[in-house]
């Protein structure tokens, strides 16, 4: 079984070169594993780059791939019925048995594990991330029960890591969305301590054929307060040494706990601030986004593209505000971002219904926020499109000239002008448009789908 071992760990570990040596040699106690462990590299080959959720044309590979991973599931269930029949085929009967099973299962897994990541690519609705979230919990029970970390080694554990990753990461958006801190914290720090935690367990594991992989974690400096919960989790600009290259699946779960934790940051950045000021003597507000790898408010950011800088476009085009204003809902808002279990709940009322949850400059246009709700209320639909532009009204009564665009279901970015625009502005327009595709994070998602 050794020789099945190191097979299971090179796959886990993403060492497909070791992985495709160690195929070439006879698994002695039960040969046909050979040609099964050959077609699983290929399907896990093309399941770590995610290159299968990427259409060529007018083909979808996601089909592709789940087919490879149903018929390599149909195999091993014959080889089990095979050794089940013919109980001396192998002298190893029980170890064999439990493998094919449990590789049986891993299959299983994969093939939802491909339902997700395509829901993910097209699902961007409540309805749709809640359904997301309880398809991983059930995919985590039948991880559980299989037993797949004990029987796959670090293979099983990579499937339970991946189902927990991609659990926080949805659960981290909605938390963001409906402002709820405490639970978006959590979710990002369990996110980024398993996201860590497997790349260590893989570098750690110890098989035949083993590829060199060693490589120098980079460090960068983080906010003081929040340790390493937004430290930077994207391989970037750190000078790393040749080393393990992470596959696609990943790399793109860390751009999106980054892209995650930028949103936060800005979103609570009333509540970080001062947690931040308590502190460090430093400008709070700098050190606030020190070590995040999306700056959205305005220092120098790691890697292109560069998402758009709210300070500098206020300052290059006289903006008299950039906020994003908090429409309240049917879901329970608390301005400090969580509540002690058993607060009796007060919705907030009138105009205290609409807070300004991020303001630049820090005081907030609160002389402006009745035509704020009035637009909001009356643009409901304009602004409820997904593919639409920034709205843009001008008040001839004040001699000012709003711009909105909805982010989420419920935040409103706000840009106010205290002067006639007698048009739309294009770079008004163009700004707004890119901050609120990347705090979607449709620019992040849509790397899963990008055409060939």
């Amino acid at each position: 079984m050794d020789l099945c071992i190191s097979n299971l760990k090179a796959l886990g570990a993403f060492d497909y070169g070791a992985a495709n040596k160690l195929v070439t040699r006879p698994i002695r106690i039960y040969p046909p594993l050979n040609t099964i462990f050959f077609k699983l590299i290929t399907c896990e080959t093309l399941y770590t780059q995610l290159s299968y959720m990427k259409p060529k044309w007018f083909t979808r590979k996601d089909t592709l791939l789940n087919s490879q991973y149903a018929h390599l599931a149909d195999e091993i269930t014959r080889e089990i019925s095979l050794i089940d029949s013919n109980p001396s085929i192998t002298q190893e009967r029980a170890s064999v048995t439990l493998l094919l099973q449990s590789l049986s299962e891993f299959c299983r897994c994969r093939q939802l594990l491909i339902s997700i990541y395509h829901s993910m690519a097209t699902q961007t609705t409540p309805s749709g991330t809640e359904a997301m979230i309880q398809e991983l919990l059930l995919l985590s029970n039948l991880c559980t029960e299989s037993s797949l970390p004990d029987h796959l080694y670090i293979l099983g554990l990579g499937v339970e890591k991946e189902i927990n990753i991609l659990l926080s990461l949805l659960r981290a958006r909605t938390a963001i969305v409906n402002y709820a801190f405490q639970d978006a914290c959590i979710s990002l720090f369990v996110c980024k301590q398993d996201l860590s935690d497997w790349k260590s367990t893989c570098e750690e594991q110890d098989f035949l054929e083993k590829s060199p992989m060693h490589c120098e974690q980079s460090r960068d400096a983080a906010s003081t307060w929040r340790l390493s919960i937004f430290g930077n989790t994207s391989e970037k600009q750190g000078k790393q040494k040749q080393g393990h290259v992470w596959p696609q699946t990943l790399r793109w779960q860390a751009r999106y706990l980054d892209n995650l934790a930028a949103k936060m940051t800005l979103y609570f950045s009333t509540i970080l601030i001062s947690k931040e000021s308590i502190l460090t003597e430093d400008d709070p507000e700098k050190a606030l986004w020190k070590g995040l790898q999306v700056d959205y408010h305005d220092h120098i950011l790691v890697i292109p593209p560069v998402p758009p800088r709210i300070c500098t476009f206020r300052r290059r085009f006289n903006a008299f505000s950039i906020s994003l204003v908090y429409e309240v809902t049917s879901t329970p808002f608390h301005p400090q971002g969580y509540v002690c279990a058993g607060t009796p709940y007060e919705p907030p009322q009138g105009i205290h219904s609409f807070p300004f949850i991020y303001c630049h400059p820090k005081q907030a246009p609160k002389d402006h926020l009745p035509n704020i709700i009035s637009i909001i209320q009356g643009c409901r639909h304009k602004l409820g499109d997904p593919k639409g532009s920034p709205v843009y009204f001008f008040d001839n009564r004040i001699s000012s000239t709003y711009y909105f665009m909805r982010v989420d279901e419920h935040v409103v970015l706000v840009i106010i002008y205290l002067d006639k625009h007698l048009h739309r502005e294009p770079t008004t327009s163009d700004f707004m448009t890119s901050l609120v595709t990347s705090l979607r994070g449709s620019s992040v998602i849509g790397e899963l789908v990008r055409m060939e």
